[in-house]
């Protein structure tokens, strides 16, 4: 059983007895999440500093309307991307260490690829149709982008082929395989992109062109590289077992990127073209958290499956919940510091300086929904992937409501609010529907007390900053200290944890 909050002796003896009884295989495991993390957050460092270094490049060659026009076409091809996928990306991260041999989990492999690529084809044919109309409704110049939906498209037919790859890559912890493929379809999409937009002056429809022509490029080898993994034919089994896992999820996946979709035409055609560029500016700087926040996800989806069998899997799961929520919202209070001169130093054109207020509240929503996977552990090591699904059926609705009444009266900032309301909102449901299967003591409580100082500190910050207070440096030192003792005083960690994350690190570092 889980010590109950506050019991600190029970703490401590767990805590001695998970380190000097059962703790050597634990310990090899977490260190082997550690390890993965910081390998592809390696790798997802290095696509994040390509991407930060096409920001400058882009927001000098495109207008705020013209960058407004290719985050929200980029956005609605993400949404795609996920029906392509029917959630199979997510079912051979469980297939993959429940297949019985090496030619069972190859057939796993080969259904998982070829079956998002012919959805992908299917997308294709049907954009080819209708971009042009599609177009003359979504964009305030569409003569300039009639096929601009099909480009989009033909970028996720490669795409899939390339993520789905770089997953096996992933769970068979080919770790160099990972970071050379996925560094070398962003790098190689950014370069061919600069190409397009720079020298032949293509504008928006140039950063697509790049993508096609290098990411078709990176395809094609992944496959050669993996040619011996895929098997002559797909077998049914195989198809029905990864979509009977991986389609419940499509409805959750479906909801989280509508979310993120429809702000942009929203904010597009309610408040303005200009005002939505800006707002997807900010996007990409809060995408920043994904250098912590995908490369734990990619390591602890396969990590979580792994240890589920283990006596002391609750504990560990509890502890690395706790432990992420407090490093996540720190990496974005940090963050958020800095955020105003580097956006004006990046950015360099005072039409996007605006985005700053935005970003952490954006970062903020990320780290919620990644927090969703820690706290929903027990429904998806048990296939209950249902009920994810309906939390975030339930929260689109929510999004889009909030949307709608804030973005008239206060702008962006509604969204930015409706961002965070919304995935505390899937946090905090998946967590209820999770204990009713598999217990796990998070400290709730502590976790929303924590997060509740949080909003408020964050909060007063933006008005600081907005206000252009010149004592920023004062309220920066503060509110550090402030959520420093806020770790503790809500209970989050005590000694006892502490004490256990101290007995941990020499050995999840490789010392002795």
């Amino acid at each position: 059983m889980v010590a109950p909050h506050g019991t600190t002796i029970k703490e401590t003896v767990v805590a001695r007895r998970f380190i000097e009884v059962k703790g050597n295989s634990m310990l090899t495991k977490i260190k082997q999440l550690f390890s993965d993390s910081t390998a592809f957050a390696l790798a997802l460092m290095g696509n994040k500093i390509v991407a930060f270094l096409l920001v400058p490049v882009y927001t000098r060659a495109l207008d705020p309307i013209q960058f407004g026009d290719w985050d929200m076409t980029n956005t609605i091809a993400m949404v795609l991307t996920y029906f392509c996928m029917l959630g199979v990306d997510t079912a051979l991260a469980f297939y993959f260490f429940e297949a019985k041999d090496e030619k069972d989990r190859n057939g796993y492999f080969t259904a998982a690829v070829f079956v998002p690529t012919f959805i992908s084809l299917i997308f294709l044919a049907i954009a080819l149709i209708v971009s042009k109309p599609v177009a003359d409704i979504m964009y305030v110049e569409p003569g300039e982008y009639p096929f601009l939906l099909f480009l989009a498209v033909l970028v996720i037919v490669f795409n899939v082929i390339i993520q789905q790859i770089l997953a096996y890559a992933r769970f068979a912890r080919q770790v160099k395989t990972f970071m050379f493929g996925s560094m070398g379809y962003v790098i190689g999409s950014s370069l061919a992109s600069v190409y397009f937009v720079v020298v032949e002056e293509a504008g928006v429809v140039g950063i697509f062109y790049g993508q096609i022509v290098a990411q078709a490029l990176v395809a094609a080898i992944l496959m050669w590289v993996y040619r011996d993994k895929f098997t002559r034919s797909v077998e049914q089994r195989h198809v029905r077992e990864l979509l009977k896992y991986g389609a419940p999820l499509l409805p959750a996946l479906l909801a989280f990127w509508v979310m993120n979709a429809m702000s942009r035409p929203m904010i597009y055609h309610m408040v303005s073209p200009e005002e939505a560029g800006v707002f997807g500016l900010a996007v990409r700087f809060a995408s920043i958290i994904a250098l912590l926040t995908a490369a734990f996800q990619l390591a602890w989806r396969p990590f979580s499956v792994s240890i589920k069998d283990q006596e002391d899997a609750p504990r560990i799961y509890s502890l690395l919940g706790r432990a992420f929520l407090v490093i996540g919202t720190f990496f974005i209070l940090f963050l958020t510091f800095f955020i105003e001169p580097i956006i004006k130093i990046v950015a360099g054109n005072e039409a996007f300086f605006g985005a700053y207020p935005y970003v952490w509240m954006l970062a903020l929503g990320t780290v919620l929904n990644t927090m969703h996977l820690i706290v929903g552990v027990g429904l998806l090591i048990n296939k209950e992937t249902k009920a994810i699904s309906k939390t975030f059926m339930a929260a689109a609705p929510l999004y889009f409501i909030g949307n709608l009444v804030l973005l008239p009266i206060i702008g962006a900032w509604g969204t930015g609010i409706m961002n965070v309301i919304t995935y505390l909102f899937a946090f905090l449901s998946i967590y209820r529907k999770g204990q009713k299967i598999y217990p796990v003591d998070f400290r709730m409580k502590s976790m929303i007390a924590y997060l509740a100082l949080y909003l408020t500190t964050m909060g007063a910050i933006t008005w600081f900053q907005m206000n252009e207070w010149d004592g920023l440096w004062l309220v920066y030192i503060g509110a550090t200290l402030f959520m420093m003792l806020a770790v503790f005083l809500t209970g989050l960690f005590n000694k006892e944890s502490l004490s256990m994350v101290q007995r941990l690190l020499p050995k999840l570092v490789g010392k002795r």
